[in-house]
């Protein structure tokens, strides 16, 4: 529209374009965004191995060498979900191979989808039947899960582990400031969840040092459930506050902002980022792609693509 034709407009009528205008793009941004959601709920799946699932004693047979190969705990990886770490922590247990086999029950099973709206374009894709069952957790793990999506962004959760029976530390929702909860609540009916935790060489000064990386998993994991206890929640914190402030947090924030702040609060030297790509707005994603952690158990991921 020219200079001279917009003269001879109404300021009324130049208005109602700019007011329509507006209103288009919004219109078709929410389509878009509608259509993401569609997208995404359409595709909720909890995945299982469309392999064969060995019988309880080929299973043993390889869970009980004392010395498994790569090749075995490859095996047992396919048939559980269970990385080595994972396998080596129910081997400390007195009923460990019974946990395991209940866990490779758990992984093979078919499972139906409940999704649940619970805000405008934000849900959570729940699996039918029983919980999934869980390695033993210990204090310091991270659980993360892709089953909510905001429109076609699988922002999923994430908590931290906080004792041995259970109980998880959270930033869960608008509303409800952080603090404690179930992980079979959380995590289990969840169509997906992965475990993972921090590789010991970044928390121990040897590998095999289990009882300093044990003290120093815990020292930060005390930081974030008394430091970081009852901060509001905001989807959008590290655009709309600072990343690097507790003016609100959100799962994966809370997690990050614990590992990534311990050393400034309690002298420590651990410093470590877990943000796998250094953006502003952090989510679980991120943290499962950190190269500082590694993984002890999957459920309902693909293991060949995990969270994409």
């Amino acid at each position: 529209m020219s200079e001279k034709t917009r003269k001879k407009l109404p300021k009324r009528i130049i208005a109602l374009i700019v007011a329509g205008a507006f209103i288009a793009v919004l219109g078709f941004t929410l389509l878009g965004f509608y259509i993401g959601f569609w997208v995404a709920d359409g595709e909720a799946h909890t995945w299982t191995p469309a392999y064969e699932m060995l019988d309880g004693d080929a299973l043993k047979a390889i869970y009980d060498k004392p010395e498994p190969s790569e090749e075995d705990y490859e095996i047992l990886f396919r048939q559980t979900g269970l990385t080595k770490t994972g396998i080596d922590r129910a081997k400390k247990q007195k009923n460990g191979w019974a946990k395991v086999l209940a866990i490779q029950k758990s992984y093979f099973t078919e499972r139906g989808v409940d999704t649940e709206l619970y805000a405008p374009l934000v849900c959570t894709d729940y699996h039918t039947g029983d919980p999934a069952e869980m390695i033993y957790l210990e204090r310091g793990d991270i659980l993360i899960t892709s089953s909510t999506h905001f429109s076609g962004f699988r922002i999923g959760h994430s908590a931290i582990a906080v004792d041995n029976y259970g109980r998880i530390f959270q930033s869960n929702q608008v509303g409800v400031a952080s603090g404690y909860a179930r992980a079979t609540e959380m995590f289990g009916n969840r169509t997906n969840f992965m475990v993972v935790r921090i590789k010991p060489e970044y928390f121990s000064d040897a590998k095999t040092d289990d009882e300093q990386y044990r003290s120093n998993l815990d020292r930060v994991t005390s930081y974030i459930e008394n430091d970081l206890k009852d901060v509001k929640y905001s989807v959008f914190t590290g655009v709309f506050t600072k990343k690097d402030s507790l003016a609100a947090t959100s799962c994966a924030h809370m997690i990050w902002y614990g590992f990534k702040h311990f050393d400034d609060a309690n002298g420590g030297q651990f410093n470590l980022d877990l943000d796998s790509n250094g953006r502003l707005l952090i989510v679980p994603k991120n943290i499962s792609e950190s190269p500082y952690v590694e993984l002890v158990q999957t459920f309902g991921f693909d293991p060949e693509k995990m969270y994409e």
